[in-house]
């Protein structure tokens, strides 16, 4: 209509309304709408006859059960939406209300092919990026099963002292049920400190093979990633793997070298080395 000089713009309004109708019947419906809220507002005796009006209409509805009223209600919201669809697809395919819904299940069903194609192709993009993170949360974490361990205490030298401590600890393990029902404390975790070089990984092997548990050594850079979220892919993977393993076996010991790294506090001249067993 822009392009014909010679109608009004009066005109082209009124064509306008004539062709496309359910316009007006909208702006209506929402004018009606905002007076009823203005007058609800500013006269309470117009509130209160529209409640009276509300109490009345709602009361047949009121007098039904819980199950019913929730039957009904999904029932009527299906239908509008198979009306309110038919008269959709009637307007969009220019054919009968009644056989819109025919209309759009078949060209439905006629973009199927092209549908499939943008899925596979959405779902090939979305894989990419799962494979690049999955591998990413892979790294940093080395797994000896116990059939693999060849260490024992009789191996490490010269740390006595805190291989009686272990063993102690070890003793513990045994039976932890019944030394918390008599009040103690099981440990959950040892703290072995030190500069490199003394032994520590070396006594986290030990107590696995002495234990028959598999052995977990986790690097110091396990948990460093270059995308956020990464790492935090990389703590639920760590931790479910050793559930899994410690289901299996019965228990399992997972060693964190460097573990002062994890708190960004990292000396320049020792390191030190957190031993979880369970």
């Amino acid at each position: 209509m822009a392009d014909n000089p010679l109608v009004s713009f009066v005109d082209a309004v009124r064509m306008t309304f004539n062709s496309y109708g359910w316009i007006l019947t909208l702006v209506s419906l929402d004018v009606l709408r905002q007076i009823h809220y203005f007058a609800a507002e500013q006269f309470p005796k117009y509130w209160r006859v529209v409640g009276r009006i509300e109490g009345v209409i709602k009361s047949p509805w009121n007098r039904l059960s819980s199950f019913t009223q929730y039957r009904l209600s999904r029932i009527l919201r299906f239908v509008l939406i198979v009306v309110i669809g038919a008269f959709l697809f009637s307007a969009a395919f220019d054919t009968e209300p009644i056989r819109a819904w025919m209309e759009a299940l078949v060209r439905l069903w006629q973009a199927v092919p092209t549908i499939l194609q943008f899925v596979a192709y959405l779902l090939l993009a979305i894989g990419q990026f799962v494979a690049i993170f999955w591998f990413l949360s892979k790294g940093g974490v080395e797994v000896l099963m116990p059939e693999d361990i060849k260490t024992s205490f009789d191996d490490v030298w010269g740390q006595d002292q805190v291989v009686g401590r272990v063993k102690e600890t070890l003793s513990l393990l045994e039976d932890p049920d019944l030394i918390e029902a008599k009040g103690g404390y099981v440990p959950g975790g040892i703290l072995l400190y030190g500069p490199p070089g003394t032994g520590k990984t070396l006594i986290a092997e030990a107590l696995a093979g002495e234990t028959g548990k598999p052995f977990v050594l986790i690097e110091p850079g396990a948990f460093q990633a270059m995308f956020i979220g990464v790492n935090i892919l990389k703590v639920k993977s760590l931790y479910r793997r050793l559930r899994k393993l410690s289901l299996r076996y019965g228990g399992v010991v997972a060693f964190f070298d460097e573990a002062d790294v994890l708190g960004r506090r990292a000396l320049s001249t020792g390191g030190q080395g957190g031993l979880r067993t369970g």
